[in-house]
């Protein structure tokens, strides 16, 4: 399992990564490449912005789902990664061979858009812990 030192906050229009522990700069992540390459990876098995519902199988990835209870790490490394068929739940590719690390967050930063203002705080507390070590 990879762990990154990342956290990102959605800020107005526009999302900036930062790093703790290292003093590497914000960077701003361009949110239509998010969305484009959702479109073409994900929007077939996840969904879009609307609908669905935190029990959705494969789940969503909007307000209405639960994917804003993970960090930011692990679920790069599920993108990454994929995941393995289990009972109730079909097996996720990995997308290590067709996106990298920096795409999947900028697809991160595109779905963070969808969740309102309280799940993104909540989500961002969840990657500071989880991610960071603190």
């Amino acid at each position: 399992m990879r762990l990154r030192a990342g956290v990102v906050a959605v800020v107005g229009a526009g999302v900036l990564l930062t790093a703790c522990g290292d003093d590497q700069p914000e960077a701003e992540v361009d949110l239509s490449r998010g969305e484009e390459l959702y479109d073409r990876h994900c929007v077939a098995c996840h969904g879009g912005a609307t609908g669905g519902s935190i029990d959705d199988i494969p789940p969503r990835h909007n307000a209405e789902g639960h994917t804003w209870h993970h960090a930011d790490c692990d679920l790069i490394d599920m993108v990454l990664d994929g995941l393995p068929q289990r009972e109730g739940h079909p097996q996720m590719p990995g997308f290590e061979d067709e996106l990298s690390e920096a795409e999947v967050e900028a697809i991160l930063a595109y779905i963070k858009t969808w969740w309102d203002a309280e799940q993104r705080e909540v989500q961002a507390e969840i990657t500071a812990q989880r991610c960071n070590g603190d």
